[in-house]
């Protein structure tokens, strides 16, 4: 006599092994539908491009955060755009002098003349400073140009033109300095001279562009070193120094 359990379909523990095998299927396709959704989510282009802070892009694409930050200009060099070399928010003070060198050009200065007792700024246009009055008779009152700042400040190139020498020279016989010259692209018959360079970032043969191309930076002068703009600053008067002078064409280099 045969048993009759074989007529009467699955037990329950097999049907309830069929519905946990079914949905562990349903839960794994479920998590593979997701996986090759987050998938093409990255791999497919998106309708609008994530936007880069305007900050990270000036620390990491070396971009300026402002377009105008770079087009500060000092004073003109005949007919040429000399742009502040230090950007103004670290720039302490800006002063004219005369210079010990008769073949130096006078710049003329752009901004606001101030007294020894003004303040450095008024509002938001330039100011400067006359350090020795009318100048002497072998160079004007503007042929040099003291940038205050604070040593390790980055110089940005005044100009358009290319690097014809980077070299250490003494100052005033005793401390080592470094000095960089350019010869001005629009006119290959001036050179600019900058000095109290340290770090230097640029060599002989390099192209730079105003405002934009970081020379070095602001070196911190010995102790010993009197610095005539300190007068109108409230440190010890650290600066950057830009002179330019008259060269043959011969001699330019450029």
């Amino acid at each position: 006599m045969h048993s009759l359990a074989g007529g009467r379909g699955p037990s329950r523990a097999a049907r309830r092994r069929h519905i946990t095998r079914r949905r562990a299927a349903a839960a794994a396709i479920a998590l593979f539908i997701a996986i090759l959704a987050v998938i093409a989510a990255y791999a497919l282009p998106s309708q609008q491009p994530a936007s880069v802070p305007a900050k990270a892009s000036t620390m990491i694409l070396g971009a300026p955060a402002r377009a105008d930050a770079q087009r500060i200009v000092v004073a003109r060099l005949e007919g040429v755009d000399l742009l502040l070399p230090v950007r103004p928010e670290s720039t302490t003070a800006i002063a004219f002098h005369p210079v010990d060198n008769t073949n130096s050009v006078a710049m003329s200065p752009v901004g606001d003349q101030m007294g020894d007792n003004a303040s450095q700024k008024s509002g938001e246009q330039l100011t400067y400073y006359l350090m020795d009055g009318g100048g002497t008779a072998d160079s004007s009152s503007t042929s040099g140009l003291d940038v205050g700042g604070v040593p390790g400040t980055a110089v940005y190139s005044p100009v358009d033109g290319q690097v014809t020498a980077v070299r250490l020279y003494e100052l005033l016989g005793r401390y080592l300095d470094c000095e960089i010259d350019i010869t001005v692209a629009a006119d290959p018959t001036l050179r600019l001279m900058v000095t109290h360079i340290a770090d230097a970032k640029v060599h002989v043969g390099d192209q730079v562009a105003a405002g934009l191309t970081v020379i070095g930076r602001i070196r911190a002068l010995p102790r010993g070193v009197q610095q005539g703009i300190s007068r109108y600053t409230n440190d010890a008067g650290d600066h950057v120094q830009l002179v330019a002078l008259r060269v043959t064409p011969n001699l330019a280099g450029f």
